[in-house]
């Protein structure tokens, strides 16, 4: 028998060490103490594969969880054992792979991701190419400020939603010369809209307190800006410059997926869980998918990145 309490409080301090945002804690919380109680409380180590199948299996068949959901599980147990118990048994890294790429429902191949991107254009084709290129969410693409691509190391800052640093992830070499373009654009207008009293966009309070001119800085403005300038009706003055919506990139990716002809449901989560498996199937450690994901500790970038590439870089871009 394990102790159930002393395990689950492990997890969740290793779980705030590595900065887990607090969805996620709770969510792998959730999972690990229903994995411990499912199996009486029986000491996670002395488990095997059949055990852990058996309980993604339950998920799946009594409690009807989804894909996404039994995948979020399988994680939170795998974080378990790397990290709580001691010890991540190679059985289990290898259930994680196989796990990851027969979750047909949920990814596309490379051809289908292909097709998909080749219906896309300008920004809405450059923010997809990234969710894809870099296993981003839609709202941590949308969310991007200039000052978070490096163009130099090749990487994205992925921030919280306070505005503190988070971890990196890679950016496509492809789609280098194609962001150069977009963000060279991008100060032209930025200056305009200085010249004509705006640029000014939102700060979350804690980046203000320290840096009070950001606001119109250039490297804190959005890289994916919306064109409309709305008028603010309690004001009448003009809105602040705002980012792209994640609807819009939904959207697009719907009428992308319509024109490619592929006929199961296609969302940004998709393009991101697309991205793991495959990455996954090229030889990646699970446990480097995961960094850039941003789930666990931050790899060392430039050990991160030796030997690895974006799977968009095999991909024919336009």
């Amino acid at each position: 028998m394990v102790n159930e309490l002393n395990v689950l409080d492990r997890m969740r301090a290793s779980l705030r060490v590595h900065q887990f945002n607090v969805n996620t804690e709770k969510a792998y919380m959730y999972w690990a103490r229903a994995f411990v109680e499912y199996h009486n409380n029986q000491n996670p180590a002395e488990l095997g594969r059949a055990d852990v199948e058996s309980f993604i299996s339950y998920l799946a068949t009594e409690r009807y969880a989804a894909v996404q959901t039994q995948n979020q599980a399988l994680h939170a147990v795998l974080f378990l054992y790397k990290d709580v118990i001691g010890g991540c048994p190679d059985w289990l890294k290898e259930l994680v792979a196989e796990h990851e790429a027969t979750r047909k429902s949920n990814i596309l191949s490379k051809d289908e991701v292909q097709s998909l991107l080749s219906n896309l254009y300008g920004q809405e084709w450059l923010v997809i190419s990234l969710i894809y290129g870099a296993g981003l969410r839609a709202n941590e693409c949308v969310n991007l400020r200039i000052r978070d691509i490096d163009l130099q190391e090749e990487s994205i800052l992925v921030r919280q939603p306070n505005g503190a640093a988070g971890w990196r992830t890679l950016l496509p070499r492809k789609l280098i010369p194609s962001i150069k373009t977009h963000i060279e654009d991008r100060k032209l207008l930025h200056i305009k809209d200085i010249a004509d009293g705006l640029g000014e966009v939102f700060l979350p309070t804690n980046v203000l307190e320290l840096y009070p001119n950001a606001a119109r800085s250039w490297v804190w403005q959005y890289a994916f800006p919306t064109n409309e300038r709305d008028f603010d009706p309690s004001s009448g003055n003009l809105k602040r410059p705002s980012h792209i919506t994640e609807s819009q990139i939904n959207k697009a990716i719907e009428r992308a997926a319509i024109d490619a002809q592929i006929y199961t449901r296609v969302t940004s989560t998709t393009l991101r869980n697309s991205f793991a498996v495959h990455m996954i199937r090229s030889g990646v450690e699970s446990t480097q998918v995961e960094a850039l994901l941003g789930h666990g500790a931050e790899h060392d970038l430039d050990s991160l990145q030796a030997g690895i590439k974006s799977p968009l870089d095999e991909l024919r871009i336009h």
